[in-house]
């Protein structure tokens, strides 16, 4: 028997605003009839590739089209909060792109919003639905590869946005739009996910300000960002990101254990004196059904909202894990711009 799809209106035609049509439209529990957008331009580009019927300015008026179900919110962080609660209000379903707040108390707010409004509420972080992603946690979850202890994050975008009325946010210090929230925090989130979202306990960062487009009261958006993160049981967390640097080294990411490590996807291990390498092939406890020959990149994520609106799983970000996570990159945040550790 078929699923009913559910009508999905989307906010936002960036990047993510088009990625995330082409990818509920692929589903066969989403169709997008609905998209808002306040430039003129990219409303139009984005209807026309997507054949999008209804195509609104003000996403207010998205709201208030009663055919719409569900809202994905591809929007700037300075504008969530209130696009929240606001689609919550008007009795709609909500998936909110990352970052997904300003600050951590914000996505409270959205949490008792949902339960008074008694819909279903999820946060973006697309890799830790990729199927390949979900078997490794499990895998390290039955002992694959011992006890984690430390997860080490490089990373490399290489790309500076233009100062404008899109991108503004992409540039002001705090917004999470420099190198670790816009870019690298889906692989910070990505390794504590596996590490079993372990509860944080302080946080250290510094940053570096290499090429400022904005001069505003809040400082310029980080270009290079290196922190630690420590948690409960002595576990911790690397990461180093730039989104312009000079080097051709590429991106890693791997995952320590006492027995092992992941790093590309697989397991490797030290054994008689040489590396080892295994395939993972623990089960994907989530099944997404038939897979369409191309997969866009958020396909899995929209998919896994749907079925949590059918109440087949429960969300995935879920306003809880949100939190801490956010937790997580406010202590970040504050610790390079003062020079101090963060207790979280």
């Amino acid at each position: 028997m078929a699923n009913e799809l559910t009508q999905l209106g989307v906010v936002g035609c960036g990047w993510a605003g088009r990625q995330a049509i082409a990818s509920a439209n692929a589903t066969s529990r989403l169709h997008v009839i609905a998209i808002a957008e306040r430039d003129p331009t990219r409303r139009d580009e984005a209807g026309d590739e997507h054949s999008v019927p209804n195509r609104y300015t003000d996403y207010n008026d998205l709201l208030n089209d009663s055919r719409v179900e569900a809202v994905y919110l591809a929007t700037s962080p300075d504008v969530r909060l209130q696009q929240v609660l606001d689609t919550l209000a008007a009795g709609k379903h909500v998936l909110v792109q990352k970052p997904h707040a300003l600050r951590a108390p914000e996505i409270l707010e959205m949490q008792e919003a949902a339960q008074k409004a008694d819909k279903t509420i999820q946060f973006c972080y697309f890799m830790r639905h990729f199927p390949v992603n979900r078997q490794i946690r499990n895998a390290i979850a039955n002992g694959a590869i011992g006890e984690p202890y430390h997860a080490r994050v490089f990373g490399k975008f290489n790309f500076l946005p233009p100062l404008d009325t899109n991108n503004r946010w992409l540039h002001v210090y705090g917004q999470k739009g420099g190198s670790l929230g816009q870019h690298f925090s889906h692989e910070l989130n990505l390794t504590w996910w596996w590490m079993g979202c372990p509860k944080p306990e302080w946080a250290f960062g510094v940053k570096h300000v290499l090429y400022p487009k904005y001069d505003g009261p809040e400082g310029a958006a980080e270009d290079y960002f290196s922190g630690v993160i420590g948690c409960e049981g002595g576990k911790t967390i690397q990461i180093d990101c730039t989104r312009m640097g000079h080097t051709e080294s590429g991106d890693i990411i791997e995952f320590y254990g006492t027995t092992g490590a992941i790093t590309n996807g697989g397991i490797s291990r030290f054994k008689d004196g040489e590396y080892v390498r295994e395939t993972i092939d623990t089960p994907n406890e989530i099944d997404h059904g038939q897979i369409p020959e191309n997969v866009p990149v958020f396909y899995y994520e929209l998919n896994h909202f749907a079925m949590a609106i059918a109440g087949e799983v429960e969300p995935d970000v879920s306003a809880e894990n949100a939190y801490t996570y956010m937790q997580i990159l406010d202590a970040l945040y504050d610790s390079a711009k003062s020079g101090e550790k963060v207790y979280i």
